[in-house]
């Protein structure tokens, strides 16, 4: 089961803003995701749904990708005729048409959902912290204004005042403000989703791996019974360091929420250096071995191309390699989705 965040959110819109954020030190040459992720385009989609649709189980179901979404962005225009003072957002929907090349975007997806090819979940409203990030708009930060005139905010951030590097974690939080803003965009943003795709998502993760009870609180209000992630949750103290958590597959917490834990990786742009083929392989084999699910976490930034087509290409090539090795070594293996797996894990 592959498990892949970031779907909607906009990163590096172009090369010309990527070369223009490097020339200011906004953000590292070295860092992957500033050198490769970017939003999704319609040729994505296809090129990743060629792949998916090479192979099947022996009940017939194609790999499918628990797609998580953001789903929505800033409207950059909005907030800056409003001269800062209110936060407004746009659909990814509408993202993808703003975007050259994006006109068909929502109708490849739609196609890869009815598919199963892949089944979107609830990743957030942003993948941004709203409430910090407007606070240093208003301030007139020079870093931000610039990354702001470039329709980006996902530039570096690092400090003593930043527990990241940058302001991608949505439900990190110091005060009550910033914690109201927080429950509102789950409750709306869940809301939205159902609109948007017509069902509910039953699971989560947070951006970043952030988030703590009050969070877990907001989600099961709104009807989500499952949280993805990693074997480690980071949960906001305030001021201070995240206080680390360990999680495990199976794992429930007082909400009655089911923990779902990734124990394979796939992210070859993440680090070139890596034989992530046989390194995903050996991880199945040792999830299956203990009778675990195999559950792949992979981002969004390794199957889009707008910055670098060969590199997506190149992750594709590697992807159907894998799923050629996975189908070819354990023929009973069955492919299904984040939503399916959290069910087999519910008492009877």
């Amino acid at each position: 089961m592959f498990e892949s965040d970031d779907w909607g959110a906009i990163r590096i819109p172009n090369l010309e803003v990527r070369g223009e954020l490097w020339q200011n030190g906004l953000t590292r040459t070295t860092d992957s995701f500033s050198r490769f992720d970017t939003l999704e385009s319609a040729e994505d989609y296809k090129t990743l749904f060629d792949v998916l649709a090479q192979f099947k189980d022996q009940q017939g179901n194609h790999p499918c990708f628990t797609a998580n979404f953001i789903l929505n962005n800033p409207d950059f225009k909005k907030i800056a005729s409003g001269n800062f003072q209110k936060y407004h957002h746009e659909s990814f929907q509408k993202t993808y048409a703003n975007y050259s090349g994006g006109e068909k975007t929502w109708d490849f997806l739609k196609e890869g959902i009815q598919m199963n090819l892949i089944k979107p979940q609830f990743h957030g409203s942003e993948h941004l912290n709203v409430v910090r990030w407007m606070k240093l708009l208003q301030e007139n930060n020079e870093r931000y204004r610039l990354a702001f005139d470039n329709k980006c905010f996902a530039i570096d951030e690092i400090g003593k005042h930043n527990r990241r590097d940058n302001l991608m974690a949505t439900y990190d939080y110091n005060n009550q403000e910033e914690l109201d803003f927080i429950k509102e965009s789950i409750a709306q943003g869940l809301k939205q989703f159902e609109e948007i795709f017509g069902f509910h998502s039953k699971t989560s993760i947070a951006p970043c791996y952030v988030w703590d009870k009050e969070v877990e609180k907001a989600m099961a209000t709104g009807n989500v019974n499952c949280f993805q992630g990693s074997f480690l949750q980071n949960i906001p103290q305030t001021k201070i360091s995240f206080q680390k958590k360990y999680r495990y597959i199976g794992q429930q917490n007082k909400e009655n929420q089911t923990y779902l834990v990734r124990n394979c990786l796939f992210e070859p742009s993440v680090n070139n250096q890596i034989d992530w083929v046989n390194k995903c392989m050996e991880s199945i084999d040792i999830a299956f071995k203990w009778g675990k699910p195999s559950i792949i976490g992979t981002h969004r930034i390794n199957f889009v191309g707008r910055l670098d087509k060969k590199q997506r290409d190149k992750n594709l090539d590697m992807l159907t390699q894998l799923l050629a090795k996975i189908v070819q070594k354990w023929p009973d293996a069955q492919f299904t989705d984040t939503a399916s797996l959290y069910k087999a894990y519910q008492k009877p």
